[in-house]
């Protein structure tokens, strides 16, 4: 947080706060437009069990009983200009077993996201929606939920006019009905908000797997393998090893045999084999002794017609037998697969290698906050903005938990959870979106401040790379954390350990500091922060200044912006690392953050300082250019939020597409 000679320019901290208070107004939980499909589980339940309104659902059993036939009981749980999110439940009141249950309804409208269901193949202005692996049978008096964003069609009612169940044997028949048959009228209104999420509540149904017998000393390895959540196109797992041996493995390893393809794994290390997978021990947990009890988690890309749980798995590099969620045994593989070992951490350098010189075309990664609601569509965003790489933010300590990593610091959005936005990251990235994850921002607090074990806060932050994929992090060190020295040694002193680790196991992570700064450059707080970080060993790959709120009545942010820049490169040089390099590369160092339109502190960052912006940041090749924040560039029309709009009339993607017509 800058300070101005007489006092502190509040440097986006107000901006965050505001929007804070008007979170804490509106609820702390914000069910969004399908930030995962397992978070959504939980407005379904609160759907199903009255807590989005009262008279918001028609008791399915009373219907049951009036006639025999499927009923369904469609709500609208959210809806904004473009789109809506509906909590559907699914009741048998008919006679007949559906296995699998299958219901196609009548709607134009374009399916976003799913969750706790899938979609399948359906005719034009109809959608099929069919049971989840784990709950494919709906005996009579049976329910099921599901939960769905969509795109409107154009004025068409939200809930649909009728729905049919298909799949039914020859000759069979049951009728079904939505909302008692009252079609496409009237939804229910959108609720208001619930206070702060329970992340226990309601969880995503989870597939019950055969449990996992005890066998006699000397079994080998016992996997217990669950999957926690199903869409469309992937899935979700969650795996213990359990060594029922008496021999000590370490590192332990094992290989799966299965078409389904992995796309993320956190705790442990994935390699691809001929016939499937392996995981390999992290370096935190290599030994798995006798008794002991490993985990990990992943998520993966469906194959067609192949079961979720993998056939088979052996054990590489030890001569023990595997199972899988209590079946036969497999011997272990003839010529065992090299186990990935990850090479010798190498000594930390005191300062960082040399980075390139400055490139024609800045690194641009504008910032999405994932803590509002409705939630960014990273994927749409992206695509709408011009941009293919997106900075989300902000990863901070859970509030009950000081060690545990969260978006915005709910329990709920725990990073590793079933609610952490993992599916839209995925498919981001599975479109070719580099998606970079910022820990810190002005509210809440970053996991250093509060979690003082290291081990802990190495974990914490490896948690976070491995679960995402990430081969970029940046640091928002703000507010108190930039005064905070003890803090921020230990902060660095752990980036600087991970560093190491991702390059060791052949993933290198880039890592950018953000400061506060001033048209006149950095205070001392944050060249301090710079140099604790480069002491440490960590190789920055920017400098990132959030050129906003000064406090001071800049009339020209433009300007303003660029003398900031400038300034800053010309600080560098009293940093130890950087004190022998030239001018051009100490400003190929920095990179860059505005925010757009009307800053808390009452400046303007107008169209035409995008564009100044855009070009100087490409002719003198910074590292980065952002800005704050996508969701922010949209007209203050009626209805919207003041925190998720410019505050000025700027058509939406403006200010977006200006940054990168000049810099791209």
């Amino acid at each position: 947080m800058p300070e101005s000679a007489s006092r502190p320019a509040r440097h986006r901290a107000t901006g965050h706060r505001v929007q804070a208070a008007v979170r804490r107004l509106l609820g702390q939980f914000r069910p969004g437009r399908r930030t995962s499909h397992r978070r959504q589980a939980f407005v379904a339940a609160l759907a199903v069990t009255g807590l989005l309104g009262a008279g918001a659902l028609a008791t399915s059993g009373a219907l049951a009983a009036a006639t025999p036939q499927v009923n369904v009981t469609w709500t609208t749980a959210n809806s904004w200009t473009t789109g809506f999110q509906s909590a559907v439940t699914v009741a048998n009141g008919s006679s007949t077993t559906l296995k699998p249950w299958q219901v196609r309804f009548d709607l134009p409208h374009t399916l976003v996201s799913i969750w706790s269901a899938v979609s399948t193949t359906s005719p034009a202005g109809t959608l099929t929606v069919g049971a989840p692996s784990w709950a494919t049978s709906l005996a009579p008096g049976g329910s099921a939920q599901f939960g769905l964003t969509a795109t409107r069609a154009g004025t068409a009612a939200i809930v649909p006019t009728s729905c049919t169940i298909v799949g039914l044997p020859a000759g069979a028949s049951v009728p079904c009905a939505v909302n008692g048959g009252a079609g496409g009228g009237t939804t229910s209104p959108t609720p208001t908000p619930t206070p702060t999420p329970t992340p226990t509540t309601a969880p995503t149904p989870t597939a019950t797997p055969t449990s996992t017998p005890t066998p006699s000393p000397g079994a080998g390895l016992a996997v217990t393998w669950t999957v926690t959540s199903e869409w469309t196109s992937g899935f979700q797992s969650s795996v213990a090893v359990a060594n029922t041996s008496k021999t000590t493995v370490s590192p332990w390893q094992l290989a799966f045999t299965t078409a389904d393809g992995v796309v993320t794994l956190w705790d442990g290390t994935a390699a691809s084999t001929s016939d499937g997978f392996s995981v390999t021990a992290p370096s935190y947990a290599s030994t798995l002794a006798p008794g002991a009890t490993a985990t990990f988690g992943l998520t993966s890309a469906k194959a067609a017609a192949a079961p979720l749980v993998p056939t088979t798995c052996r054990v590489v590099g030890a001569n023990l037998p595997c199972s899988i969620n209590g079946g036969a045994t497999s011997t272990p593989a003839p010529t065992p697969t090299p186990t990935q070992t990850p090479t010798p951490t190498p000594t930390p350098t005191p300062s960082p290698s040399p980075t390139p010189g400055p490139s024609s075309t800045p690194f641009i990664a504008p910032y999405v906050d994932m803590g509002l609601w409705p939630t960014a569509d990273l994927t749409s965003f992206a695509s709408s903005a011009g941009v293919r790489a997106v900075t989300a933010a902000f990863i901070v300590a859970d509030r009950s938990s000081a060690c545990s990593p969260t978006w915005a610091g709910y329990t709920a959005y725990t990073i590793g959870g079933s609610q952490d936005f993992l599916a839209d990251v995925t498919a981001f990235q599975s479109h070719g979106g580099r998606v970079v994850a910022s820990f810190g921002g002005a509210a809440n607090d970053e996991l250093a401040r509060v979690c003082t074990d290291p081990a802990k806060l190495l974990a914490a932050y490896s948690t976070v790379v491995s679960r995402f994929s990430l081969d970029r992090v940046d640091f928002d060190i703000e507010g108190a954390d930039v005064s905070d020295s003890a803090s921020n040694v230990r902060r660095a002193t752990a980036v600087a350990a991970l560093q190491r680790q991702r390059a060791a196991a052949g993933h290198p992570l880039q890592v950018t500091l953000t400061l506060p700064v001033m048209p006149y450059g950095l205070l001392a707080s944050g060249l301090r922060t710079i140099s604790e970080f480069t002491a440490a060993g960590v190789q920055l790959s920017a400098v990132n200044l959030m050129t906003m709120d000064y406090g001071t009545g800049v009339t020209d942010m433009g300007k303003a912006a660029i003398d900031a820049a400038t300034a800053t490169a010309g600080q560098l040089k009293g940093v130890a690392a950087y004190a022998s390099w030239t001018d051009a590369r100490r400003l190929g160092l920095i990179a860059v953050t505005p925010m757009f339109g009307l800053n808390d502190t009452g400046e303007q960052f107008t169209l035409t300082d995008a564009t100044t912006v855009g070009r100087y940041a490409k002719a003198n090749g910074l590292a980065g250019l952002s800005w704050w924040e996508l969701t922010r560039d949209q007209p203050c029309t009626s209805g919207v939020p003041a925190y998720m709009c410019s505050g000025t009339s700027q058509p939406r993607w403006a200010y977006s597409r200006a940054f990168v017509a000049a810099a791209g």
